[in-house]
C-alpha cells in the first residue's frame, strides 16, 4: 500500500504574547490527532488533521492544520479506515511538516525556535491526544 502526501494547510493560527507580569513556570504542549475520509466510495484521498496547543512561559500558540494524502495504488476501503496507515503512518508523514512550520513561525517572530520533540503515532493513535511538559 502506497500513500502520498498531496498537500497541506494551516486552518487556524492564533498566537499571543503574554502579559509581562504572568510568569509560567514550564512549557508544555497538547496534540491532538484525527482523520477524514471522502464520502465517495470509489475515492482514494483520506486526511489528517492536528491541533496543536503549545503554552510557553513567553506564549500560546495554537495551530490547526490539515494534510491532504491519497493511496496510489488501492481505494478508501473500511479495512483502509481501520488499518494503522491512516492513524499511525500518515501522521508520522505529516508531523515533520509542522514541526518544521512551529519552529520557523517562533523563529521568525523573534523569540527563540520551538523544537517540537519526536511523537510516537502508535501510542497517540491509542489515546488520540499527547500531552507532554516541555521544561
Amino acid at each position: 500500500m502506497k500513500i502520498q502526501l498531496k498537500d497541506w494547510e494551516i486552518k487556524n493560527l492564533n498566537f499571543s504574547l503574554l502579559d509581562e507580569n504572568i510568569k509560567r513556570e514550564s512549557n508544555s504542549f497538547d496534540l491532538e490527532s484525527g482523520n477524514y475520509f471522502s464520502e465517495e466510495k470509489d475515492d482514494n484521498v483520506f486526511g489528517v488533521s492536528f491541533k496543536l496547543k503549545i503554552h510557553d512561559k513567553l506564549f500560546d500558540l495554537v495551530v490547526e492544520a490539515v494534510f491532504h494524502f491519497e493511496l496510489l495504488d488501492e481505494k478508501v476501503t473500511e479495512e483502509f479506515k481501520l488499518s494503522s496507515f491512516p492513524k499511525v503512518n500518515a501522521p508520522a508523514i505529516a508531523f515533520p511538516y509542522l514541526r518544521a512550520f512551529v519552529s520557523n513561525f517562533t523563529l521568525q517572530s523573534g523569540l527563540e525556535p520551538v523544537i517540537l520533540p519526536s511523537i510516537n503515532f502508535v501510542q497517540l493513535a491509542n489515546r488520540n491526544s499527547f500531552e507532554e511538559d516541555l521544561t
